[in-house]
């Protein structure tokens, strides 16, 4: 019989359909605040119970971390409200601990790169509350050209993504990593998987960036980030890029 810990890991590291929980419970917020509690906390919440799992992970669990992963990966390209792409990649990034735990040191280090995957989707999300504030929502496409009417917003905006979408020294690429290593004692399919997400993961940042930075403005001017919250930003996502290079230890 499967532990019971195991299958309320897949609700908090979560693994289709059980994903569709917290879709819908983080979308149904609205208040900044409570979605950046929600991002911190649940996946912390999934990696302890996965710690209290006596027995190996089942491997249609790891192929259906993959599968969930690709999917919210690839649902994420189409999607405009940046919240809902939020959503989407955090379910995306999350799932992948499933497969790289293996290649992870021990638990204290799964839990800092959970929480290391988790802290540009808050910075994303306190990102999208400054779009609120100014345009009245956050959607790309509609809020397009803020290249050119809120540069340091925009500078602050696509190193956030980046970061997000796991891009090298950041918290994200050592998960995608230790994934790599792990996939590689699994099947041929599962590191095809993993290539795939990645390169997805890096398409749907692009079209986000595209449809927020590029671009003819299609408003009034607003006032772009202070130079005061700008270094504020910069600071925290230094951080999360000295972070992620000395979480490369923790590969096993």
């Amino acid at each position: 019989m499967m532990d019971p810990k195991l299958l309320a890991a897949a609700l908090f590291l979560p693994l289709f359909p059980l994903s569709m929980l917290f879709s819908i419970l983080f979308e149904g917020l609205r208040h900044v605040v409570l979605r950046a509690v929600v991002l911190l906390a649940w996946p912390q919440i999934g990696v302890w119970l996965f710690q209290g799992v006596t027995e190996p992970v089942p491997s249609w669990m790891t192929m259906l971390a993959l599968f969930t992963s690709l999917l919210y990966g690839f649902r994420a390209l189409v999607l405009r409200e940046l919240v809902h792409w939020i959503s989407f990649l955090a379910v995306s990034s999350w799932t992948l601990l499933w497969v790289a735990s293996g290649s992870i040191a021990n638990d204290q280090s799964m839990s800092l790169l959970a929480l290391g995957c988790s802290a540009p989707l808050v910075i994303l999300t306190v990102l999208g509350l400054h779009l609120q504030k100014r345009f009245g929502a956050s959607y790309s496409g509609l809020n397009n050209g803020l290249g050119h009417t809120m540069p340091r917003f925009s500078g602050v905006l696509v190193f956030t993504i980046l970061a997000v979408v796991a891009t090298p020294v950041f918290p994200g690429f050592v998960v995608m990593m230790a994934a790599f290593l792990e996939a590689t004692h699994i099947t041929l399919i599962g590191t095809i998987l993993l290539c795939l997400i990645w390169m997805i993961w890096a398409w749907a940042g692009a079209r986000l960036i595209q449809g927020f930075v590029i671009g003819e403005s299609k408003g009034n001017e607003v006032d772009d980030l202070p130079v005061a919250t700008v270094w504020v930003y910069v600071v925290l996502l230094a951080g999360l890029g000295v972070f992620g290079l000395t979480m490369m230890d923790v590969l096993s």
